[in-house]
């Protein structure tokens, strides 16, 4: 145990065997290689799992969104619903175009512009919250589509660039 302190000389001692080194490092690339290949097809493995995930989840929102699409909306019902209001009201007088002057008179001036949740952009993320989607999937749907996810907070803001059916 004395000779390991360090004064012994270097050229005494016999060379290291070549073939047993270059075993040892072929040994040591061969098993990394082995677990790199490995752990890379793990990974490619999860990731077409999840690709495959994400197309169902897709698949699933576009069925939802077509659904969606085919309730109407509050105010198309509602719109639907006014001229039977006043033909059962009244059948036989018909307004005259004294009375449609005074009406457009006395009502005030339209605001420019659209209603947020009534713009044909907006209108099926409104339905999505309306049926239960949560909120921040509805908002990154909006931002995936390129619009504008703050608009859902305030329904009735008025877009000038606004577009009706």
């Amino acid at each position: 145990m004395d000779n390991i302190v360090g004064d012994m000389d270097k050229s005494e001692i016999p060379p290291l065997n070549q073939k047993r080194i270059l075993a040892f490092v072929n040994h040591f690339l061969v098993s990394t290689c082995t677990f790199l290949n490995e752990f890379a097809l793990g990974c490619e493995t999860k990731f077409v799992q999840m690709e495959r995930q994400l197309q169902k989840t897709e698949a699933s929102l576009v069925i939802l969104e077509a659904k969606l699409a085919s309730i109407p909306t509050e105010q198309t019902a509602h719109e639907e619903s006014k001229p039977e209001e006043a033909k059962a009201s009244d059948p036989i007088s018909h307004p005259t175009e004294e009375d449609l002057t005074e009406t457009e008179a006395q009502s005030p001036p339209e605001p420019a512009g659209v209603r947020a949740c009534e713009d044909v952009r907006y209108r099926k993320f409104f339905k999505m919250l309306h049926v239960g989607v949560p909120a921040p999937a509805v908002k990154i749907k909006m931002q995936s589509e390129g619009l504008e996810p703050r608009i859902l907070d305030t329904p009735d803001l008025i877009l000038a660039d606004g577009i009706l059916e």
